[in-house]
């Protein structure tokens, strides 16, 4: 009876450590998988323990179930200090996984032995024994298991003060005292208490850390990391923003050269100026960080979120825009809370939209926010582009050319929820902003906007909670192509699949991506971009990581050779006319 109160306060406070472990989500590491197999062989070998006792009493000690509870009861603390071994050397050494299977196959063999070989049961003093070939082996297999349990502690000495080797020195110090107990006073069984403990003292022992906590770290960490990539997709977007009107300022002076027409002459020079405005913009109203400074920022005190403004103005787009045109519109994720006259902000933005939902019949309008940082100020990058009925040079010189001051008539315009483009420049300028506008009649407009604002500093009374929703990511997929419209289209598909997507236009920088020890699933890789291309972008990934499965994304003019890219060290490839078809191919392979 002193065995069975030991049982049960065992079966008592093992419950309660395994309702705690089980109720909680878990690393998927060896460790614990381990660990989960000692909890419940525990609990199973209370129960047999207290079943046995329970049917010894009834049936006596010749019944066959009372022979095949104690051989599934030396089963299991066969099993239990065979886990325990696994364990001691899973922390011991790093060659775990070749050797395990066989070591399973061998304990399964020895089980299967021992189940089939004879055992005897007797009672003496009322204390019921187990005996026989099977008893006997169990016994030598348990011994050979703590040896071997000790020679991988004594081999790693160095590491005998860490934790993980607790359990076992526990193990072995109870185990001991057990079989002391047990030959002076037979009555009183503590191997089980004794596996109990150990097994109590793992769960403290073992690196089990909270997965919320992990999963909302690793949402952070990801926030972090898609900045990065936001911020050097606009810069790498800026640089070809500045080499086009160069190239073309290059291609107008070759062409004064030989003209002798005035007229030509003249109109040349509008689109050199136009160039060189354009140049001007980029640089210093865009790149140009060393102007950021809080103190010039003009504006209404008053905080806002930019991310509502754009969701707001993305609805409006969306509901006013006609069948035949696609809206597109991104903004990066972790834009801070602004401080600025965030009504007239969203008034200007609204205009220029409705301006290009006005002049696009069909086609695309597409809606970018960039965002350039520094200490307690943010640069605003707006960028408006569409494909409609476009602006001639002189009209586009006649806005950005207005200086004037408010009139009673801009002061009218100011109530309504839109208003004309000259207005927009305007209230650009009184705000400390600048507009840039890029046209060619019936080729479509680009307009960029830039406005400086003051990042949100709380008060110490008051104080901003970001909370992330916990989020298991399945699958990593980095993209690297510079086709914006394939691009959108990809990571939709894959977001359904809830896979996180990051995209780079620049193969340099999924090089240095890879570089940094990132991992992904597979990398897909456009063939033709500017700089570097997909295929060197490929080898260079291969020398750093050959084992990566990386997918080349092709023309379809290109699909009769795919065979080549292949063979040269892509596993796989996508054709852009055929995108969804294939894309569905590669989630399901990879």
């Amino acid at each position: 009876m002193i065995s069975i109160c030991f049982s049960i306060s065992c079966l008592a406070f093992i419950t309660i450590i395994a309702s705690f472990y089980f109720s909680k989500s878990r690393l998927k590491n060896v460790d614990n998988k381990i660990f989960t197999i000692l909890v419940i062989t525990n609990i199973i070998g209370i129960i047999l323990d207290v079943g046995g006792f329970v049917s010894f009493k009834m049936f006596g000690t010749e019944n066959i179930l009372n022979v095949f509870i104690s051989k599934i009861y030396l089963i299991y603390y066969l099993t239990y200090t065979f886990c325990l071994m696994l364990y001691v050397y899973n922390v011991s050494f790093s060659n775990f996984f070749k050797i395990v299977k066989k070591l399973v196959l061998a304990f399964i063999l020895v089980c299967f032995i021992i189940f089939l070989l004879p055992t005897s049961v007797r009672f003496e003093d009322s204390i019921a024994y187990s005996y026989g070939p099977s008893v006997n082996l169990g016994y030598v297999f348990a011994f050979i298991f703590m040896i071997f349990m000790m020679v991988c502690m004594f081999i790693r000495i160095k590491k005998i003060k860490s934790k993980v080797y607790l359990p076992l020195l526990v193990f072995i110090l109870l185990t001991f005292v057990s079989l002391i107990v047990q030959k002076m006073y037979p009555e009183i069984t503590l191997l089980l208490l004794s596996n109990s403990v150990v097994t109590t003292l793992m769960y403290f022992t073992i690196e089990n850390p909270d997965i919320k906590m992990l999963s909302e770290i690793y949402k952070n960490k990801e926030l972090v990391e898609q900045t990065y990539v936001d911020k050097s997709n606009f810069l790498f977007e800026m640089t070809q923003e500045v080499r086009s009107p160069l190239m073309n300022l290059s291609n107008l002076c070759k062409s004064i050269k030989d003209e002798d027409d005035i007229d030509t002459i003249k109109e040349k020079l509008k689109l050199i100026n136009n160039r060189v405005r354009e140049l001007d913009f980029v640089v210093n109203d865009v790149l140009n960080v060393s102007s950021l400074d809080v103190q010039k920022v003009k504006f209404i005190r008053n905080k806002y979120s930019l991310k509502n403004i754009y969701e707001d103005l993305v609805n409006k787009v969306n509901f006013s825009i006609s069948n035949s045109v696609e809206f597109r519109s991104k903004i990066p994720e972790n834009i801070p809370f602004l401080e600025g006259d965030s009504i007239k902000l969203k008034q200007v933005l609204l205009s220029l939209l409705l301006n290009s939902v006005k002049k696009t019949k069909e086609g695309f309008i597409e809606f970018r926010v960039d965002t350039i940082e520094k200490y307690d100020v943010c640069r605003l990058i707006f960028t408006i582009t569409d494909s409609g009925t476009g602006m001639s040079i002189d009209k586009i010189n006649e806005i950005l050319s207005t200086t004037s001051e408010f009139d009673s008539n801009d002061i009218k315009e100011l109530e309504k929820s839109d208003f004309n483009i000259k207005l927009c420049q305007k209230i650009a300028k009184a705000a400390g902003g600048n507009l840039l506008i890029k046209s060619n009649p019936g080729k479509g407009t680009e307009i960029i906007l830039t406005i400086d604002q003051a990042i949100y500093n709380p008060s110490s009374k008051e104080s901003i909670i970001d909370k992330y929703e916990s989020a298991i990511v399945n699958k990593r997929v980095l993209i690297i192509s510079q086709d914006k419209e394939i691009n959108n289209i990809i990571k939709k598909r894959l977001q359904e699949e809830n896979i996180t997507t990051s995209i780079i236009l620049n193969g340099n920088d999924g090089i240095d991506k890879i570089k940094s020890k990132k991992t992904y699933d597979y990398i897909i890789i456009e063939d033709e971009m500017n700089g570097i291309n997909g295929y060197n972008t490929m080898k260079e990934i291969n020398k750093i990581n050959s084992k990566l499965p990386l997918i080349v994304l092709l023309k379809e003019n290109k699909e009769n050779i795919k065979d080549h890219y292949i063979d040269d060290g892509f596993k796989d490839y996508i054709i852009k006319e055929n995108v969804i078809e294939d894309l569905n191919r590669i989630i399901k392979k990879y």
